[in-house]
């Protein structure tokens, strides 16, 4: 049995959406894995925002269904899990894949990134080089082109062959972007890592660690970045009742199994 074929028989589900409970170790072994196997491996980061849009964006829906691996990157999805009972870390996508450009340093492994606005993608490729040392970045393309030049960027980038394919232009335009091209990437790694490049640029900042180790970064992304407060402040409730409810009537489901045990009802 493969890694990767191990890793899915542990999946687990929040609001019926799958979820795998890996650490990144295991993320990076399974990179890793891909790789020696010239094999495709697109990983969503999952969060509580991603998971209330996939609700009401069928498209959303089925790209992340069947995404080969999906991490817990969000407070919310880890907080979910914890409510049924399993063990598990934040991923944060962000770290996630600053790890994989170590990996891809430390291995030669060619990477190509997609997204951001030209001037801060460039100053991310000159700072990237200075934190992975070794670091093979073989094409780049910011992410503010036309539908018209969509094809020819993708031809650009994928004529350098890489072997890691970050994509960087926010949920869900990057979901659709990596599953509409995924002949041209077939033998990827291939993420999308949402506002990673203007973090790594230094144009934005992340949430100081404390605020991360507590779950609140998205508290700090509302309060730094106040456009995005419409969105957090309506798909966090949602999403919290939504768990809640869920845990109430499993809860109710349990106790009714407890009661009739000779019960054998299909």
């Amino acid at each position: 049995m493969s890694i990767l074929s191990a890793t899915k028989r542990s999946r687990q589900t929040v609001l019926g959406y799958p979820v795998d409970i890996v650490d990144e170790p295991l993320a990076l072994e399974l990179i890793k894995s891909s790789w020696s196997a010239r094999r495709r491996l697109q990983i969503i980061t999952l969060n509580a925002e991603m998971v209330v849009a996939a609700q009401q964006d069928r498209e959303l829906d089925r790209i992340i269904r069947h995404a080969d691996l999906i991490i817990p990157d969000g407070a919310g999805v880890v907080w979910a899990l914890k409510l049924t009972g399993h063990k598990v870390q934040r991923l944060a996508g962000i770290d996630l894949a600053s790890a994989t450009l170590s990996q891809a340093a430390s291995c030669g492994s060619k990477v190509a990134l997609i997204g951001a606005k030209a001037e801060v993608l460039e100053q991310a490729v000159v700072l990237l080089a200075k934190t992975h040392p070794g670091l093979n970045i073989v094409a780049y393309h910011h992410g503010y082109f036309s539908a018209a030049d969509e094809e020819k960027v993708v031809s650009q980038v994928a004529l350098a062959q890489p072997d890691l394919v970050l994509v960087a232009m926010g949920v869900p335009r990057q979901e659709y972007f990596i599953d509409r091209w995924q002949a041209a990437f077939s033998q990827c790694v291939v993420i999308g890592v949402g506002g990673s490049f203007d973090i790594w640029a230094g144009v934005s900042k992340r949430a100081p660690i404390v605020m991360r180790r507590l779950h609140l970064e998205w508290l700090y992304r509302m309060v730094s970045e106040p456009w995005r407060l419409k969105r957090i402040g309506s798909s966090l409730p949602n999403f919290g009742w939504q768990v809640v409810f869920e845990s109430i009537f499993r809860g109710r489901g349990s106790e009714t199994k407890a009661k009739n045990p000779d019960d054998k009802s299909v």
